[in-house]
């Protein structure tokens, strides 16, 4: 069977025949008889699978395509027309179905499998008192694309099994997720369960940890990885809910690819804050992961709901509304993990409330993660392990950890953080009161160590500096030394008055615009924002921002990119790179350590024929004081930022020779200006451990002699 409808964008086609995209665009050009584009844009065509593989087994003896490739290209090619997690969901209903009857891969009629499983599916779903959820069906795929979509997902789970075609197709989904989103990766979602109290003498003694037979609700479950890493656990009684149908679906297949989808199990499709579906009072623990910071979440509608005993929660803090939904649905004494954006521990607008679970004995711990730990994320997420406490119990003191690398550029293994958090947390069960701090990484406090006019939960901020050890001042030794190689590089560079004799008169100015609209530079706009439906093709890659422009940094963000090569090529060494907005108009010439990189949000990309203009030349002459009033203007959403307009940057027409000896005296003066702000950098580094390792010295002798302590300072 073919491919039929399936289109591939010039990404997808790189990807498959295992080049860079710009090699793709090279094949268009030099061969004749290479696909013609079946949709999509001028800037961003879509070819047909069918002739693409055909046309690279006659030209880049490629056999063929991996079955698991070809099933992700035949559910990307939906987007357009289905949501990719509705997609998704049928792909998963044939391959659970495929996964219990593996004598069905032998199907000749893949579309009546399609249907067969689906029935099965709905009918498992009624079994398990889900009729709710069954008839809560996402988006169906149209028929024309179902037999595509059916063969292709057959052909996957032959090569590599059901299970892993379907959670390779859930991978990939995770990677295009938009931004503002996230997914809990296994190992939180496992670490999540534990401090909830699995296996502790709190569970065993109150009976509502996550002990086998108690009963685990998240009310925001999303794709299902908290109730999954439950299952781990060994609970079943499972209670879910989502706004979404598609994502309690997928929940729901990734629990019966488990074997966890039983009658205990109750999944529902509700916004949980709105309008929730189970009982309050009537779960051990909760686990959440909700949405961070949104806006309409319901406050003028539920201001008198009776969720809110600990204040009503202001319209910027959802957060803080979720946390209190979240214990609603505890039984006294059960317990609470919820992860949380590092704003809701220091935001003044939830002070009140924060002072209010305080007082009433709701938190146990305050963990911060790493950045990046959760997908999709580049902050230091918290979690927040609470519990809601019995009539009259006293306030248990508060454990405060901090995972975060303390040495700038340092990732921490993920094994690593969560080794620390157990055992952090493992020492605190055991002796609350007689924990023993650990400098810079964990320490109990009690409530009214906390209870100060901010009410900052920040662990950070109420950990002990680390004590001073040899590798402290080993590194100091070795900081020093490299701020004094520094100073001698920079005395090198030390630029003398700037003198050139001019070969000849220049003949005028002629603006950027004018030198683009005659082929001599080309002028490539910031590339905007797009939802995750116009998005196409996207890849993680290394960002360059206006800051790293500003700054004279190497790039210092990898996210997700539109992996378009027409719409968005990425940075070639040479390039001149041009933050839109600025405190005054700043540009760099692209480096070897930037090519390959994209462009961030409002950085324009200029990019010069060489014969005609040289890129130091235009670089250095476009920044200067003289020329700055006239390509800049005033923004009028930034206080003291400049706009820039590169079409309007003026140059001296002068022989592409002159402009050399110009551009040389700017590049010299460029790296005199890197050598500066390295020196300032390392500099403050040195600075900031000279004053750490003076007051650690203080904290060594007299902590033990201050319960409680000071605050560190960071």
């Amino acid at each position: 069977m073919g491919t039929g409808d399936v289109e591939v964008s010039s990404a997808d086609i790189a990807r498959i025949a295992g080049v860079k995209p710009t090699a793709v665009s090279n094949w268009r050009r030099r061969h004749d008889d290479f696909p013609k584009p079946v949709g999509g844009t001028d800037r961003s065509p879509r070819f047909d699978l069918g002739q693409v593989e055909e046309w690279l087994s006659t030209h880049r003896q490629v056999s063929g395509i991996d079955p698991e490739q070809r099933l992700w290209q035949a559910l990307d090619s939906l987007r357009a027309s289905v949501p990719a997690d509705s997609v998704l969901v049928w792909v998963g209903v044939l391959l659970l179905h495929l996964h219990r009857e593996p004598g069905a891969m032998d199907t000749d009629d893949p579309v009546a499998l399609l249907r067969q499983a689906r029935r099965a599916f709905e009918d498992s779903l009624k079994q398990a008192g889900l009729a709710d959820l069954a008839d809560r069906r996402p988006e169906p795929v149209p028929d024309a694309q179902a037999e595509v979509l059916a063969d292709a997902a057959v052909r996957a789970a032959r090569r590599s099994g059901p299970r892993s075609a379907f959670g390779h197709l859930l991978g990939r989904l995770d990677q295009r997720a938009p931004s503002g989103s996230h997914t809990v990766p296994p190992e939180l979602a496992d670490l999540m369960v534990r401090l909830a109290g699995t296996g502790s003498a709190v569970a065993e003694d109150s009976g509502t940890g996550t002990g086998t037979g108690s009963t685990v609700a998240d009310p925001a479950c999303g794709r299902g990885e908290l109730l999954l890493a439950a299952a781990r656990g060994g609970q079943r009684a499972l209670l879910g809910q989502d706004r979404d149908p598609a994502s309690v679906w997928l929940g729901a297949l990734r629990l019966a690819f488990a074997d966890a989808l039983s009658e205990e199990a109750d999944l529902r499709v509700a916004d949980a804050l709105r309008s929730p579906a189970f009982s309050a009072d009537g779960a051990g623990t909760v686990l959440c992961a909700p949405p961070f910071g949104e806006r309409n979440w319901g406050v003028e509608e539920l201001a008198e709901d009776p969720r809110w005993t600990h204040g009503v929660p202001p319209r910027l803090e959802s957060d803080l509304a979720w946390v209190q939904h979240c214990l609603s649905r505890v039984r006294p004494g059960g317990s609470a993990v919820v992860l949380m954006p590092p704003g809701a521990a220091q935001r003044p607008s939830g002070r009140r409330i924060r002072r209010s679970l305080l007082r009433a004995g709701v938190f146990r711990a305050v963990v911060s993660l790493p950045p990046g730990f959760a997908a999709h994320y580049a902050v230091p997420l918290q979690l927040w392990v609470l519990r809601r406490p019995d009539r009259d119990e006293v306030p248990a003191p508060v454990l405060l950890v901090d995972t975060a690398p303390h040495e700038p550029g340092q990732v921490p293994a993920a094994d690593h953080v969560v080794d620390l958090v157990d055992r952090a947390w493992e020492g605190y069960l055991a002796d609350p009161s007689g924990f023993a701090e650990q400098p810079g990484t964990a320490r109990v406090l009690e409530v009214a160590d906390l209870m100060d006019e901010d009410v900052d939960l920040t662990p950070r901020l109420h950990l002990p500096l680390p004590r001073t050890s040899t590798g402290d001042l080993e590194l100091f030794s070795e900081r020093r030394r490299r701020l004094e190689g520094a100073l001698r590089t920079l005395r090198t560079l030390l630029p003398e008055a700037p003198r050139i004799e001019p070969g000849g008169d220049a003949a005028g100015l002629v603006t950027l615009g004018e030198l683009a609209r005659a082929g001599s530079v080309t002028i490539r706009r910031p590339v905007p924002r797009r939802s995750a439906e116009e998005a196409g093709p996207r890849t993680s890659a290394r960002v360059v921002t206006g800051e790293d422009v500003v700054r004279g940094t190497a790039p210092s963000r990898t996210e997700e990119v539109d992996a378009d090569p027409m719409r968005n090529p990425p940075i070639q060494e040479g390039d001149v790179l041009v933050p839109a907005v600025a405190r005054r108009p700043a540009a760099r010439v692209a480096t070897a350590d930037d090519a390959g990189a994209y462009p961030g949000v409002g950085l324009y990309v200029v990019r010069t024929n060489p014969g005609a203009v040289d890129p130091w030349f235009l670089a250095g002459f476009v920044t200067s004081s003289g020329e700055s009033r006239n390509i800049a203007r005033v923004s009028s959403s930034m206080r003291g930022q400049l706009r820039v307009d590169p079409a309007r940057m003026r140059l001296p027409v002068l022989p592409v020779e002159e402009q050399r000896r110009y551009g040389e005296l700017f590049r010299q003066v460029s790296r005199f200006r890197e050598a500066l702000l390295e020196f300032q950098e390392w500099g403050g580094e040195l600075a900031d451990q000279a004053v750490d390792l003076i007051a650690g010295q203080w904290e060594t002798a007299d902590h033990a002699s201050r319960p409680g302590g000071v605050r560190g300072r960071r």
